[in-house]
Formats: C-alpha cells, structure tokens, sequence
C-alpha cells in the first residue's frame, strides 16, 4: 500500500520522480502561474505548444506526461486536467476527485515510487476549507488503489503500490491539515474494506463468515456486538428474516454491533443494511443471466460496516447501532413459496408474491428490531433493493426515499461533499396502496398497474418505522459496476460508506 503525507518543503524543494500540475481547461495552472514557468524556463521552453500538439488543453479527463532531468536525475511532469471551473463547487469538487483517480493509476502504471501534487492557497478551494479538501482528495487516491487481486493466481503475491504521494498545501502548516489527512487515510481504508467483502464470492462469503467480519471489527475497534442465530430469530418471530433464509443450508445471521460516545445525553442513530450474501431469486428464481453479480446482495451490509469501521476510530457524539441480518435467499423444498404469509417481529402480516423480492422482508424485521430494542432518533437502512432504481438513476446516483425533509436535505447535502450522491424519489401517498394485499396487511410486491418498484418498495419498508426519522437508499445501481470513474474503478464501489459515516459524524456536532 503506497503512503500518503504532507511536506513541508515547497514544491520543488521535493526530491521525488514525479511532479503533478492541475490545470484548468485553457492550461491555466490553479498554482502559482511561476510553476508553470519554471517548467518553461528550466525543461520546456515550448511546454505549450508541446501539450496542444498532444491535444491536451486541460479539459476534465486530460492527463499527459513528460519526461525531465533535474538535478541529473529522471523526472515525470504529470499534467492534469480538471475543466473549466466555473461550474457548482460539488462538480468542482467530483472533477478533483477523479483528476486525483487518475493521477494514483498512471503512477502505477509508470512506477514512479513517490510524487508531488501542490494543492491551491485558496482560503476555500473547491468549495470546502482545505483540511476538508485534503480529506477528499486522499480518500479519492486511496480508493484508486483499489484492486480485486485476491484469486488472481499471477498477482496474488504482489506488493501492490508502494509509492509515496506528497501534498504541498502551502508554506503555513495548520494542525488541521495533519487531521484532514489522518480522517482520509481512515475513511479511504474503510471504503476499501467495504469494496473487498462485496467482491468476495458468495461460496466464501456465507453468512456466517460475514457475521465474523463484524465480530472482527467489534474486537479489533471495542464495538459491542451480538449474533442472533436462527433460534433467536424464532423466539423473536422474525418472520421475514427466517422465510428468506430457509431455502439456503447456510444458517442465516443477525447482527448487531454498537458504538457508544463517552458522552451522555445524546441521540441513537441506527443503520441497517441489507445482507443476502447471494440471491438466487428463491422459488421465483432469476434467469442465469441476472444472477451473475447476485454476490453484491450484501452491499448495503458492507457499507454499514465500512461506515462503523470510520465511526469506531474518529469517535462521534452519538450512538450508533448497526443492524444487518445476513441472508443466503435459495430455493429449495424448504424454501418459502410465493402465496405464503409471514409475521414479522412488529406484528404485521404479508403476502409473499415473489420470493426475489426478498431484501424487504429481512429488513422489515431490522428496522423492527430497532425500533423495538434501541428505540433511536434516526434510522437509515441501504439495500441493494430494486433493479427499478438502476434503471431510474443509472450507477451514478443512490436512490434516497424518506417522509422526513430534515434527513432527506442533510444526506443530499452529505452527497455532494462526499462524492456519495443521492437523489430523492417521492414518497408520495399515491404509492400507499400499491402494497395492499387482499389476505395480508401488505403484499411484498407493488401492483403491476402503480410501476415504480423502488418507490414502492419503500412504502413496504415504511410500515416498519413507527417512531424515527427514517430514511432508505437503494443502491442497487451503485454499488458495483460504476463506469467511468477513475477513483472507484471495477468491481464493487463502496456505496454509502462515506455518505452514512459523513453523516454520522456531523450529526450531533451542533447540538
């Protein structure tokens, strides 16, 4: 794994293989314009001309290198394009992201074993204070590191990157500067935590090896943390929780890890993620084409424990208890059928009309559990619910869905300073009767004539939440399979564990 730190030196004063320029689009340096003519005075006379001969004109996406002698040795000029910059400070801030994505790649790629990126002096650059920024920008490099190499048999004893990235933030050194980056580093290797479980396959991944995952944190960060097995869930009456799991031989999971503040007095916020290690669609079963990429079912749990991995060790003033029943949803002779009816822990009954629309019926039963034991302020489950939520906002937007303005505003707002984004569907009360069962109180499936799956999907989750300030995100098109974005890559994308550890960490910071 390549370090990431600040120097103190100016930026040339660094000895390194690699000197990175950010440019706007036009080739106007963000830095100071005597960097640019350094390079003109001292290696590139022609440095412009050389770049527009290469059709690099600094436009978001342009990356172009040269090579240097300085001080008798090799150097690599590595320019960067960022775009116009005049667009809102978020798309701003996203283009830095995926300038810094690509810059970690092509340093790879080359080899160079350690470089030096001077950020802007700007009292607020990109829309955020620079300790922020160099958060951002250190999560985005961490993240670009990311590989699934794990079974790659030409690849499984390799290093990886070992390089050394430099930021230059600016002759005054702040303390904050050194916190920014050290909550990076955190964040990064949590989101890369939570990529590494939803790549793993489900004949690796069961159940029960999630569970130890969570057990792992809990011991590893002081977490307190409780597994219910399949007796438990029983006595308890957790009807969608067992229906989903009883075609599988994998005993299903309950989880429950706990981060307690020092603090007294202050509010409990639950998250709760969605959990089948692999779905096959039960009796209603998936096409095969479809069930490729099924191991990525248990995404909203990994984003839960990626986010109280983050939680643990920068320590908010809340207390968060993360719930994710674990799941394998098979078909079998034991498997649940569709016309059955099942209680969940709170009470109600519902019919099941597909056996696929499974991930609603173990978390019905989590937000039960919450409500019931923990009674929180706030709680925000994620699931890889809906393929509908895919098609209605494509890989680069979760699906957010809540009654609450309040939580609603703050996770958008969370969104665009992370790079998380979310986008609100309605919850409108139109929606209401799509779930109405002519045997049950719900169905588990919206009526064909109301469409709108992923809407309708949330009014089901909805009966579950009585008390909280609730809110749901479907990242089913954002968890894996994101194109185009350098800093996340291939594979799993660690959807929502920056989104829910952002917001966990703000939210009692005015109170």
């Amino acid at each position: 794994m390549f370090e990431i730190q600040i120097t103190e030196k100016k930026f040339w004063e660094n000895q390194v293989e690699g000197y990175v320029f950010l440019l706007k689009e036009g080739l106007y340096s963000i830095n100071l314009q005597s960097d640019f003519e350094r390079i003109e005075k001292d290696f590139y006379p022609n440095l412009r001309e050389i770049l527009k001969k290469h059709k690099f004109t600094g436009k978001k996406g342009d990356l172009f290198v040269l090579t240097a002698n300085k001080d008798n040795k090799l150097i690599q000029l590595i320019f960067v394009g960022l775009g116009k910059l005049d667009t809102a400070w978020n798309y701003e801030l996203e283009n830095l992201r995926r300038a810094i994505g690509s810059i970690v790649l092509k340093l790879k790629e080359l080899e160079i074993k350690d470089t030096v990126i001077c950020l802007p002096e700007d009292d607020k650059p990109f829309g955020l204070i620079r300790d922020r920024l160099i958060r951002q920008i250190v999560i985005a490099a961490i993240m670009a590191d990311y590989e699934f190499i794990k079974f790659k048999s030409d690849k499984i004893n390799e290093a990886g990157f070992t390089g050394k990235l430099l930021l230059y933030v600016g002759a005054k050194q702040e303390q904050t500067f050194a916190i920014g980056l050290q909550e990076g580093i955190v964040i990064g290797n949590a989101t890369n935590f939570t990529r590494n479980l939803a790549d793993l396959p489900a004949n690796y991944l069961t159940p029960k090896a999630l569970a130890q995952e969570a057990k792992n944190l809990a011991d590893e960060y002081d977490l307190e943390c409780k597994v219910l097995e399949k007796k438990d869930a029983e006595k308890l009456s957790m009807g969608g929780f067992l229906a989903v799991s009883s075609g599988s031989d994998n005993e299903p999971q309950f989880v429950v890890l706990e981060y307690n503040s020092d603090k007294k007095d202050i509010p409990t916020i639950a998250l709760v993620g969605k959990g089948v290690t692999f779905d096959s669609g039960g009796i209603s079963l998936k096409p095969s084409d479809y069930m490729t990429g099924m191991k990525f079912d248990m995404s909203g749990a990994a984003a839960v424990y990626g986010a109280m991995k983050i939680i643990a060790q920068l320590k908010p003033n809340v207390h968060v208890v993360a719930i994710t029943p674990l799941v394998e949803n098979m078909p079998s002779g034991k498997a649940c059928r569709q016309d059955d009816i099942i209680r969940f822990l709170n009470g109600k009954t519902a019919e099941i009309k597909n056996t696929d629309a499974e991930g609603r019926l173990i978390l019905a039963d989590a937000l039960s559990y919450a409500e019931k034991f923990y009674n929180p302020e706030v709680i925000i489950d994620i699931a890889t619910l809906t393929g509908a939520c895919l098609y209605a906002l494509g890989h680069f937007f979760t699906g957010l869905m809540t009654r609450n303005d309040d939580i609603g505003t703050k996770l958008q707002a969370v969104g665009l300073v992370t790079g998380d984004r979310v986008w609100p569907l309605p919850m409108d009360e139109d929606f209401k009767d799509a779930i109405k069962s002519e045997v049950a109180d719900i169905a588990n499936t919206g009526a064909a004539n109301y469409k709108a799956g992923t809407i309708t999907a949330s009014w089901f989750l909805k009966n579950f939440v009585e008390k909280s300030k609730w809110a749901h995100l479907d990242i089913a098109g954002t968890a894996d399979g994101v194109p185009g974005v350098s800093y996340i890559g291939k594979g799993a994308s660690g959807a929502g564990v920056r989104l829910l550890s952002e917001f966990v960490l703000n939210y009692n910071k005015s109170k």
